[in-house]
């Protein structure tokens, strides 16, 4: 039982994970439910939190929880931690499931607090190393996080005007995502396509030469990411949503090697290659819709930042399963995957284009998801299942590798 819990508090995507795929599948049942009847309140408000609070804060919380610590060469989180993180996702997920928005918000501020409180603890106690400078940007992705929803938690008492309220909405739905995905793309992304990363420097308990330059441009993308929701609520709607498809699409462009590429990669490599396209797509096409930029949007969560989460969280899963060796294959059943994600996306998209059969569509997009993720768990699992090879060739993480030292055998 100990070494279980030890386990998981030095990987607690194993419980956050499926947190995550089970909110995402509760999220889309939503529509489907209320087209049938069963819901007594219209779903959009409760779907956009199982999706950005379940689904988006529970792969990103396993994933910091994960990766953050090793980062740092810090120690992992202690069974306290593990266990006090999961009860706030789950009451988080146990209002929403009552659809107490007001409370989930407000939850959902302490729950990305604590996480925040952890990591922070490791920066200033216990790290041994810097972590990439794009590191960073996850800090501020939670930090957004805790501070926009204790203040949509507060909305039902002061009254927002509608500009402030969407500028919190906007930087919870939209910034929480997408700052931890700029911060970790540089360093992590760049394996996916056999690249080096600009953001990988040699183990150092002092500042690497050449860490300022990239921890600075990453702030600074960070920082011009914010001001876009800004802009886009206060100063011009098209000019924010064009400054942030321009800001996103050009940092992915300058600090992952090989995502723009034509080089031949496996399946879950060429998942990737959609992202960046998909998200400024959605951005620059919701521009010129303004009114229908929500549905339009959706090919930015869909083909952008699920996908992207989701090919990371294939990697996280096989990885820490000692299973380089499947990583490196084609993996052809990926294929499936993506692509039924970029069909998603569309199908999402274009509900709001056919009002009269909105519903029909939003429906027809939830089977799809619910085929997507259903489909990929299984064939995770069965990945898992499959025989291992010869231990002196299999792959390993690089950074546990150096960690390890080299094989004298």
């Amino acid at each position: 039982m100990k070494e279980q819990l030890d386990r998981y508090c030095a990987e607690p995507f194993r419980v956050f994970f499926p947190l995550a795929f089970l909110a995402s599948l509760i999220g889309v049942a939503l529509w489907p439910l209320s087209l049938g009847g069963y819901l007594n309140g219209h779903p959009l408000e409760a779907h956009a939190r199982w999706m950005i609070t379940g689904f988006g804060g529970c792969l990103i919380v396993g994933f910091i929880g994960t990766a953050g610590p090793r980062l740092l060469e810090a120690g992992p989180w202690s069974p306290f931690e593990l266990i006090w993180h999961y009860l706030m996702a789950t009451a988080v997920l146990t209002a929403l499931f009552f659809s107490e928005i007001g409370v989930t918000d407000f939850l959902a501020g302490f729950w990305f607090l604590g996480i925040l409180g952890s990591m922070i603890a490791r920066v200033l106690f216990d790290r041994n190393d810097y972590p990439p400078p794009g590191v960073s940007l996850a800090f501020l992705g939670l930090l957004t996080a805790v501070i926009s929803n204790f203040a949509l938690s507060l909305h039902s008492l002061l009254g927002f005007s509608y500009p402030w309220l969407q500028f919190w909405r906007s930087l919870y739905f939209q910034g929480f995502l997408w700052l931890p995905i700029l911060g970790v793309a540089p360093y992590l992304l760049p394996r996916f396509f056999g690249k080096a990363s600009l953001h990988s420097f040699p183990d150092s308990d002092s500042l690497p030469p050449g860490w300022p330059k990239y921890g600075a441009f990453s702030i600074t993308a960070g920082v011009l990411l914010i001001s876009t929701f800004a802009v886009e609520i206060w100063i011009s709607p098209k000019g924010g949503l064009l400054f942030r498809a321009a800001i996103t699409f050009s940092y992915l462009a300058l600090f992952v090697p090989g995502l723009f590429s034509f080089s031949k990669v496996n399946a879950l490599a060429l998942s990737l290659r959609w992202v960046p396209w998909c998200a400024a797509s959605a951005w620059i096409l919701a521009s010129f819709f303004i009114p229908l930029r929500i549905g339009i949007l959706h090919l930015m969560f869909i083909g952008g930042a699920a996908t992207v989460m989701l090919a990371v969280a294939t990697r996280v899963i096989l990885g820490h399963q000692n299973r380089h060796d499947r990583l490196a294959t084609p993996l052809r059943w990926y294929h499936f995957v993506w692509s039924m994600l970029l069909l998603t996306a569309a199908t999402r998209l274009s509900a709001d284009f056919v009002p009269k059969v909105r519903m029909t569509h939003l429906s027809y997009a939830a089977g799809l998801w619910i085929i997507v993720i259903v489909f990929w768990a299984l064939k995770i699992k069965k990945e898992l299942r499959m025989p291992l090879p010869d231990p002196s060739t299999r792959g390993e993480c690089p950074k546990r590798q150096k960690k390890r030292g080299p094989n004298l055998s």
